[in-house]
């Protein structure tokens, strides 16, 4: 009788899988040409024998992102549903813009849309704890207009008994869409001047001073900052965030982001609109989405 021995394989590792989701190894492809980190991750993750080997670098990246939101639903799914469905779906970057990881007095919002107004994003995946929930909306309530909790559906009976009727609730389907559980109502009359002005960047606070007051204080930097804040935290709260949204939306006229976003894989709008690259690696990126994967991962 002859025995032929059984090879089992591995379990797909799908927390590895979401490493590859990062913007230093899309600069290793374009900078280097190929990834050590990327090609480890693949082999970590035994998924080369399922990979044709031959298709395009944003093809991959596209099955990639499809093992994660059916097996591994991390926060980087969510974003990028986000960007997709909501960013692009239904607005455009020519007039909304979105910020990731955004500071908030002691908290980093997921994300932050400004169109006319703001509306920021706390996601919530069913691998993440609740305990913190209550702080970060009571925090977003200082600076923005409309609070939303984007989740999974096995967690939306638990974040709804967290939350005040006036948060908005999202849920990421099974079919990839998002589907809006309740509105959000404007909370834009609780908005704080001084947490506002403590997330600007030095010049979006000196350029709304100027264009509220008709001056910029002719001091040392060293005082700059307590004076602009004096006067920021005269205005009305809704002015004072009104100004805020047309500061930060300016961070989004950048043509190289928004050619990135436009070109990039729907698996890595969200990468690339977090993204910092030099206008060398975008130029780059554009060309190598195209690629066979063979040019920039090893394969055991």
């Amino acid at each position: 009788m002859v025995v032929t021995k059984v090879v089992q394989r591995k379990p797909i590792c799908y927390s590895s899988i979401a490493r590859l989701f990062s913007s230093s190894i899309l600069d290793e492809f374009a900078t280097k040409g190929w990834s050590q980190t990327a090609s480890e991750i693949v082999s970590a993750s035994d998924l080369e024998c399922s990979i044709d080997k031959f298709i395009r670098l944003d093809e991959f990246y596209d099955r990639m992102y499809l093992h994660l939101f059916n097996n591994y639903r991390n926060e980087y799914v969510y974003k990028n549903a986000l960007v997709e469905k909501l960013l692009l779906g239904k607005h455009s970057l020519n007039t909304s813009f979105m910020l990731t990881e955004f500071r908030s007095g002691c908290c980093k919002a997921d994300v932050v849309l400004l169109n006319g107004t703001s509306h920021v994003f706390e996601i919530k995946t069913q691998y993440d704890s609740l305990d913190r929930l209550e702080k970060q909306i009571a925090t977003y309530a200082k600076q923005f207009n409309y609070i939303h909790v984007l989740t999974h559906e096995c967690m939306l009976d638990k974040v709804s008994m967290l939350v005040d009727d006036d948060i908005g609730l999202m849920i990421l389907s099974d079919r990839y869409t998002l589907r809006q559980v309740r509105k959000p109502k404007s909370v834009k009359n609780q908005t704080r001047q001084d947490k506002i002005f403590d997330s600007l960047r030095k010049s979006e606070y000196l350029n709304i001073v100027k264009e509220t007051y008709g001056f910029t204080p002719d001091v040392p930097n060293t005082q700059a900052y307590k004076i602009c804040k004096k006067l920021f935290c005269k205005l009305n709260p809704e002015i004072a965030h009104d100004t805020m949204v047309v500061e930060l939306k300016k961070r989004g006229e950048n043509n190289n982001v928004k050619d990135l976003v436009t070109f990039a894989p729907a698996s890595l709008k969200s990468l690339m609109l977090s993204s910092r690259f030099k206008s060398s690696t975008v130029k780059k990126l554009r060309t190598i989405f195209q690629s066979p994967i063979t040019d920039f991962l090893s394969f055991s």
